[in-house]
Order: C-alpha cells, then sequence, then structure tokens
C-alpha cells in the first residue's frame, strides 16, 4: 500500500481496533497533496451525522467484518493467530463469515455492490466513489443507492426494520 491514494486501515487484524476505532489515512480531493486522518469507519460517521440508520451503519460493519474474517481470513484480536490462509486450518468462524459475506454480496446484487464494498470494506467516502467509479454520479443519487444497498444488506443479514 505505497500508492499515497489507497486508504490504509486497521482492522480485525489488529487489537488497537477496539481501543481506537480504525484510523483512515485518504487524500483529500479538493487540496493538492493534503491528507486528512479520521478515527472512525465512514459508515459509522454517516450514521452519526444522520446520513444512515442505525441498521444501515452496522449492515456495513457487518460487510467489513465478514470480509476481514471471511474472506482476507482475519481473526479476531482476542484469538490471535495469522492472518494468512490456511486451507488446513479453516476455523468455522471463517467459513460461516465467508458464506454469510457471499450472502450480503449475491442479495446487493452486482450493480450496487460495488458502491456498498467501497463504502463498507475500503472506507471510502461517497464522493470518492463519485470521482473515481461511479462516473462522476452525482452525490444524492449515490447515497440514496448506498442506502438501499445497505437495507438489502441488512435484511440479508436478518436485521428487524
Amino acid at each position: 500500500m505505497s500508492d499515497p491514494d489507497e486508504v490504509l486501515r486497521r482492522s480485525l487484524i489488529r487489537p488497537e481496533r477496539d481501543q481506537h476505532g480504525d484510523l483512515v489515512l485518504e487524500r483529500v480531493s479538493d487540496a493538492v497533496g493534503a491528507s486528512r486522518v479520521r478515527s472512525m469507519p465512514v459508515v459509522e460517521r454517516m450514521f452519526r451525522r444522520g446520513l444512515l440508520s442505525e441498521r444501515q451503519c452496522y449492515a456495513g460493519l457487518k460487510i467489513y467484518e465478514c470480509w476481514a474474517i471471511g474472506i482476507v481470513g482475519a481473526r479476531d484480536a482476542d484469538e490471535g493467530g495469522s492472518s494468512v490462509f490456511d486451507p488446513a486450518g479453516v476455523r468455522d468462524r471463517q467459513v460461516i463469515a465467508a458464506a454469510e459475506y457471499r450472502r450480503i454480496r449475491d442479495a446487493v446484487g452486482g450493480r450496487m455492490w460495488p458502491l456498498a464494498f467501497s463504502v463498507s470494506v475500503e472506507d471510502w467516502s461517497v464522493d470518492r466513489f463519485s470521482n473515481e467509479r461511479g462516473g462522476g454520479m452525482d452525490r444524492r443519487q449515490l447515497m440514496g443507492v448506498l442506502k438501499i444497498a445497505l437495507d438489502i444488506a441488512a435484511d440479508a443479514l436478518g436485521l428487524p426494520p
């Protein structure tokens, strides 16, 4: 991750997440070479600003958790261990998380998934998604799509309305 445009974040692999939240270094698009550090995931920040419901925020955080545990093979900090995938040592939790991740991804669908993934896992802002992958789509339209995608994810997770 030597590219300065890449998002750097602490994840479930590191115990500091529980103490300090995610640390995200992101290039600011309105200033040349400027950077900022955020101490919480984008979905949580959107929830605190009233842009997402608690249910939508939880779904976004759950997408990240399922990806980190099931897809990347990360382990909870209290259990320790390596984040390297070892087919002989796949744990039940990893298998369950991977299956849940795929179920959420399939429910959200191929058209909305890139936005939900970019915001929930890569910790991109909606503006960054618009600039880099959204073809300049209006931020308000993307927020609407994100809300729908996270509602579908929450439904797939069986969260109450």
